[in-house]
């Protein structure tokens, strides 16, 4: 599973998105006045792809002059959602399936003013219970406003008997005859247990497949036991809630590794000489307030001088304290990053059951310190651990009751707002603002040496004419 949080650059992230997409894209957004997000529903279009899309029947869509008309001769379904009374909205998502497998969700709308906005994304891909939601809740849409036709009732009498059927083609290896039974079964992949046990047959997982079809036939006619619709929202949010919280804890990682990693490069190339252009500096205000003639302005600059240098003198300690970082190459990095992000997937602390948080807690506390200091041989171990044993159970389908969900819900809603601001202030610091405005980090400290060079000579050829001054 790949997830990740977007702030910058999203339109961008988008159109890649939908420009993946094989099979299929269906997107919620409450309003599509971008015209390059259009041009991409309309490419995927005309390249095969099932796209439908839902926009909700207001002034705003209907003058955006946008030709809907267009998607529509290529082949897309475009659902206009009615306006809510008084002209409240009656569509609020803002959310994109592609191929049954990823999904892209957020603030951000998909208009022309959007990318000037400060707004965020969440994209995951290979999560494919979080795509199946979604995918449902575009067809209770629908369903809700009747702008699709009723798929006609399962007989499950009959697909009992398909699936008997399979299960002895099954214990006799038949695998010649299997194949068209099979083919026959896709009508029923709208129930998620037959969706699963498809996916198995397609990878030849006869094992799997006969576990599958044993606990399918023991249950009879229960194929597809009732969810209160409540809850499946829930679930749904939950789903997402995690997945967001996981992408911004990886996005704050990430953040604060570039701003430490980028302070440690710094000081290996510039500490000396920022320590003796202070040093010079300190002394030369100090000279300016010792004299008589000294002026309220020289003292205040001498404090500031001597202030500064002080501060310099504790940051450069802190940082020469700091673990050293391995040298990774491109490759290693890549590594790096990804092992992180599904190790996270799988120890987040808010990704687990109350029972299982405190060691949950630990282990991540380990991903994240090996993922900090780039220590990738521990990552790896760490990786190899939760992918092999998955020690945690998963929330979602632990929490039955409503009243769990919703607090569950609620707690995690509280993590996302807490984890925004935090990350508001880092990419606030003055060290990642200078860092992300720079392409060549080798470049820019040379650049910076060679300053610095500069101004330390100017301050000692000023202290000289101070000492001079005094004879």
């Amino acid at each position: 599973m790949e997830i990740q949080a977007h702030f910058t650059d999203i339109q961008t992230v988008i159109v890649a998105e939908l420009d993946s997409a094989r099979r299929s894209i269906e997107a919620a957004v409450a309003w599509l006045t971008d015209p390059t997000l259009f041009e991409a529903l309309l490419k995927a279009a005309r390249r095969g792809c099932r796209v439908r899309l839902a926009l909700l029947d207001d002034a705003i869509n209907r003058r955006s002059g946008l030709n809907l008309e267009r998607l529509r001769a290529a082949g897309g379904e475009v659902f206009w959602i009615p306006e809510g009374e008084s002209g409240q909205g009656s569509l609020h998502h803002k959310f994109c399936v592609i191929d049954e497998d990823g999904v892209i969700t957020g603030s951000y709308n998909w208009t022309r003013r959007a990318s000037r906005a400060d707004e965020n994304i969440l994209r995951v891909r290979g999560d494919a219970a979080l795509a199946a939601g979604y995918s449902e809740a575009f067809a209770q849409l629908l369903d809700k406003h009747c702008l699709r036709p009723r798929e006609p009732a399962l007989d499950s009498r009959q697909l009992l008997r398909r699936l008997e059927i399979i299960h002895n083609l099954l214990l006799l290896d038949d695998f010649e005859m299997l194949a068209a039974q099979v083919s026959r079964l896709e009508t029923a992949r709208s129930l998620p247990a037959i969706a699963e046990l498809l996916d198995q047959l397609q990878r030849r997982d006869w094992a799997a497949a006969q576990a599958s079809l044993a606990a399918l036939l023991a249950r009879g006619l229960a194929l597809m036991p009732y969810e209160d619709p409540e809850l499946a929202a829930l679930r749904l949010e939950l789903r997402t809630l995690e997945a967001q919280v996981v992408a911004l804890s990886q996005e704050q990682a990430e953040t604060e590794r570039l701003i430490q990693e980028f302070a440690r490069r710094q000081q290996e190339a510039l500490g000396d000489l920022l320590e003796e252009s202070l040093r010079l500096r300190r002394l030369y205000w100090q000279r300016r307030a010792e004299r008589g003639d000294a002026t309220e302005a020289d003292r205040e600059a001498h404090a500031q001088a001597r202030e500064d240098y002080a501060d310099y003198r504790q940051s450069r300690e802190e940082v020469e304290q700091m673990p050293e970082a391995p040298r990774l190459n491109p490759d290693q990095q890549a590594e790096l990053k990804r092992l992180f992000r599904e190790a996270c997937m799988q120890c987040h602390p808010d990704r687990v059951t109350e029972a299982d948080k405190a060691q949950a807690e630990a282990l991540f506390v380990q991903v994240r310190a090996a993922y900090q200091q780039g220590d990738l041989d521990t990552l790896r171990r760490l990786h190899r651990q939760l992918k092999s044993g998955r020690p945690f159970a998963d929330p979602a389908t632990m929490l039955t009751e409503g009243d769990q969900l919703r607090r569950r819900v609620a707690q995690l809603r509280l993590e996302v707002e807490r984890l925004l601001a935090v990350l508001k202030s880092l990419r606030a610091h003055e060290t990642y603002r200078t860092l992300t405005g720079i392409a060549d980090w080798e470049r820019y400290f040379a650049e910076a040496r060679q300053r610095l060079a500069g101004d330390i000579g100017r301050l000692r050829a000023q202290l000289e004419e101070e000492n001079d001054d005094e004879f």
